[in-house]
C-alpha cells in the first residue's frame, strides 16, 4: 500500500491510490487535502532552507525509499494473507465515513466554507435561541421577584414588632443585673486595693495612691508594700 503524493496546481494529488477505499475517500476530503497541502508546503520550505537541511532530508527520503523497495518482497505475501481482515476493516471504516457524511454534510466542504457555514449557523440559529431563552427567563425571574419581595417584607413587618416587644421586656430585667454586677466589680477592686495597698486613702470615693505606687506609675523604683 504505497501512496505517492505530489502537488499539482497547488492541490495535493494521489498518484497511486491505496487498496483501501476508506483511506482513499478520507484523503479526498477537502479538510484532509488542505492539511496535507499545508504540511507538504512546510516540508518543502524546511528542506530548501539551506544545503544542510536539503542534504539531510534528501538522504532520509532515499533511505526510506530503499527500505521500502527492500521490504516489498517480504511484505507482499504478508499483505496478501491479510487481505480478508483488511477488507473487513475497510468496510467498517467506509460505513463510519458514510454515517459521518450523512450526519455532517459540511465535512465535504473546504475549510473556508466550513468556517462560514459554522458562523452563519451560530448567527442564525444559536444566537436567536439564546435570545429567546433570555426573553422567556427574564419575565419569569421578575415575576418571582415580585412574588417573593412582598412576602419577605410582610414577614419583616411581623417580626420587627415582636423583636421590639421582646427587647422591651428583657432590657428592664437585664439592666439592673448589669448595674449590680458593675457595682460588685468596683467594690471587689476597691477591697483588693485596700488589702494590697493599705496606705491608699479613699476620700469621697476618690482613691489617693501611696507614695510607692505613685513612683511606680512615674517609672521610679519603689518598695512594694507588704500585705497585712
Amino acid at each position: 500500500m504505497n501512496v505517492d503524493q505530489g502537488t499539482q496546481n497547488g492541490a495535493v494529488t494521489v498518484a497511486h491510490p491505496t487498496c483501501m477505499e476508506s483511506v482513499n475517500r478520507i484523503s479526498k476530503l477537502p479538510v484532509v487535502e488542505s492539511t496535507i497541502q499545508t504540511a507538504t508546503t512546510i516540508y518543502e520550505k524546511v528542506k530548501d532552507y539551506n544545503s544542510v537541511t536539503n542534504w539531510t532530508l534528501s538522504t532520509a527520503e532515499n533511505t526510506v525509499n530503499k527500505a521500502v523497495e527492500v521490504g516489498k518482497p517480504i511484505a507482499t505475501p504478508v499483505i496478501r494473507n491479510l487481505e480478508g481482515p483488511i477488507k473487513k476493516v475497510d468496510d467498517v471504516l467506509c460505513s463510519g465515513l458514510d454515517y459521518v457524511e450523512s450526519k455532517i454534510p459540511a465535512v465535504k466542504l473546504p475549510p473556508g466554507e466550513i468556517y462560514i457555514s459554522t458562523k452563519e449557523y451560530v448567527n442564525n440559529t444559536v444566537a436567536p435561541a439564546v435570545q429567546s431563552a433570555c426573553a422567556y427567563v427574564e419575565p419569569a425571574v421578575k415575576t418571582a421577584r415580585d412574588i417573593v419581595e412582598p412576602a419577605v417584607q410582610s414577614a419583616k413587618d411581623v417580626v420587627e414588632p415582636v423583636i421590639e416587644k421582646a427587647r422591651g421586656i428583657v432590657e428592664p430585667i437585664v439592666q439592673p443585673a448589669v448595674e449590680t454586677a458593675s457595682a460588685i466589680k468596683d467594690n471587689v477592686i476597691q477591697r483588693v486595693d485596700e488589702y494590697l495597698h493599705p496606705e491608699h486613702t479613699h476620700a469621697g470615693g476618690e482613691t489617693i495612691e501611696c507614695e510607692d505606687c505613685q513612683n511606680i506609675s512615674k517609672g521610679k523604683p519603689g518598695n512594694a508594700p507588704e500585705p497585712k
